[in-house]
């Protein structure tokens, strides 16, 4: 695949420095809508119907929707993007269906608040580095696709390019928080959207239009193009069996669970005007995610027709190739935008959730008597800590849509059950929820060694002949294990709760204020 040389770099330069202009400048117009930690951290709690969908659609649509979906597509078909969109639309709705209500309800500021609340400081304490790790990573896989776009459209080191964004990124989260992040998702959903709307088209013209595109769809790995499950004898990715279905659950599972008890999510639920519009905006960015992010996938397929020869690192760079060979510099110059207006747009959600987590929630365990000021002035300084952590994580792994799939399995394995547990079941105490916790991680990590030779055997010749490719084989294990791993969470929850009712009663689910909060009308109608 030829990437080198664009002819047309200026004209990407110019339209790329227009966008960041504008980024910049709206996170300035944005630091004059906040003077407390509440708009800070969920803008008021006074987003709009169009404001929390456009935040929510933008926050979840990524560089590993575009850039990872359409690789994973060509090497697998629609059984590699199960985990995103599918899996990330399968989220937002379960989300409003059975989270929102209860989310908005709570008036919490973060959710480490909810584990605190619900738990106690310890639980909240762990949470917080649960989170922490998680939303770094999402962070640094963001930055990774951003350095391979100036690489490829302008020539600049990948290296160069990470830290350029990361500069970026920091400066307008620093300066207007959720306000800044809001704005500059909903500008960036319009030009992510219009990009890939522009794509479409010259993709599916190039292969001979749609009945052909349908009738000769294949990938590398010679499974079914639009499998939405476990497919005969090869399964799912090639695994049969029950690993073939903890893999094929795991895909669901890793966003469409891990994401719920995130603070990222969370945060855009917080600051809706109301329950109502958490819960509409939910379904909206649900189906609006769905329908824009299969066509990184119909791109992803199309290539193998276009050419069948990739080799695997080269296939996260399908997008920008088909870019610059079936676009005019023009549109090309929108598309790239495009490109980036995704990952910055989940990057900055990430950077200021785990900031906000630590700003908010960290202070408080040394100086319980923060004031607000003191609050705002720590979780802004974080955001450039945050930054920097991921942007030397990023620098360390240079992959995309891996690294952003286990940043929500971590949560998975450890935070989901007694999440949900909390809401749900008024018998879940301290104790139910450590357990889980610990017992999650503990597992996924038996789990991962336990699966790692299978895995290995399946990852023989990917690359050179004879020879495991190391990465997918570590990879395959860490999404096959985290789904043993996730019901041992949820059966040390049940268990353990149970066990301990009489030494650690269960604390009631309060609000931020400290009052009782029915659980009643919490699912999400229309």
């Amino acid at each position: 695949m030829d990437l080198g040389n664009y002819q047309h770099t200026n004209i990407v330069a110019i339209v790329f420095g227009i966008y960041m202009l504008m980024m910049l400048l709206v996170g300035w117009y944005s630091s004059k809508k906040v003077d407390s930690t509440t708009d800070y951290i969920v803008a008021g709690r006074r987003l709009s119907l169009p404001f929390v969908v456009g935040t929510l659609f933008a926050t979840w649509f990524c560089a590993g929707t575009m850039m990872g979906g359409a690789a994973n597509a060509y090497l697998f078909g629609n059984q590699g993007v199960i985990f995103d969109p599918w899996g990330a639309a399968l989220c937002l709705v379960l989300t409003g269906l059975f989270f929102a209500r209860m989310m908005r309800r709570g008036g919490y500021m973060t959710l480490v608040d909810f584990f605190e609340i619900r738990y106690g400081k310890e639980m909240g304490l762990l949470s917080t580095i649960v989170v922490i790790i998680a939303e770094s990573g999402w962070v640094g896989a963001q930055l990774v696709a951003f350095g391979s776009i100036l690489q490829i459209f302008m020539g600049v080191p990948l290296w160069a390019g990470i830290i350029i964004s990361c500069v970026v990124l920091v400066f307008y989260t620093y300066m207007g928080g959720m306000w800044s992040v809001t704005l500059t998702d909903v500008i960036q959903m319009i030009i992510l959207t219009a990009g890939l709307l522009l794509l479409l088209p010259a993709v599916i013209s190039h292969v001979g239009g749609w009945d052909h595109f349908v009738a000769n769809a294949s990938n590398w790995a010679e499974l079914p193009a639009f499998a939405m499950g476990p497919a005969g004898d090869v399964g799912f990715l090639g695994y049969t069996g029950l690993p073939g279905w903890f893999y094929y659950l795991g895909a669901w599972l890793a966003i469409g669970v891990g994401s719920i008890p995130a603070q990222d999510l969370m945060a855009r639920v917080l600051s809706s005007k109301d329950e109502k519009t958490a819960v509409r905006a939910s379904y909206i960015a649900a189906i609006l995610y769905v329908t824009i992010g299969l066509i990184p996938v119909i791109a992803g397929i199309a290539m193998f027709e276009v050419n069948p020869d990739l080799g695997v690192p080269d296939t996260e760079m399908i997008l920008p190739w088909m870019a610059m060979k079936f676009l005019s510099p023009f549109v090309c110059a929108i598309f790239v935008a495009g490109l980036v207006a995704a990952l910055m747009s989940s990057a900055d959600s990430a950077l200021l959730a785990a900031s906000a987590v630590v700003g908010y929630n960290g202070l408080r365990y040394f100086k319980p008597d923060a004031s607000d000021s003191d609050t705002l002035r720590l979780t802004r300084i974080m955001v450039p800590i945050v930054a920097i952590a991921s942007l030397l994580l990023a620098l360390y792994a240079e992959t995309i849509y891996r690294l952003m799939v286990i940043a929500w399995s971590v949560i998975l394995v450890g935070l989901a059950a007694p999440y949900v547990g909390g809401y749900f079941w008024k018998k879940t105490n301290k104790p139910g929820a450590l357990a889980a916790l610990f017992g999650g991680f503990i597992s996924w990590i038996a789990f991962i060694f336990y699966y790692l030779p299978a895995t290995s055997e399946a990852n023989v010749g990917i690359i050179e002949e004879g020879v495991v490719y190391t990465e997918w084989a570590i990879w395959d294990a860490v999404y096959i294990g985290s789904v043993p791993a996730f019901l041992v969470s949820i059966a040390l929850l049940v268990v353990v709760s149970l066990l301990t009712q009489k030494s650690s009663p269960p604390s009631p689910l309060k609000d931020m204020d400290g009052n009782l909060m029915p659980v009643k009308n919490w699912f999400g109608g229309i």
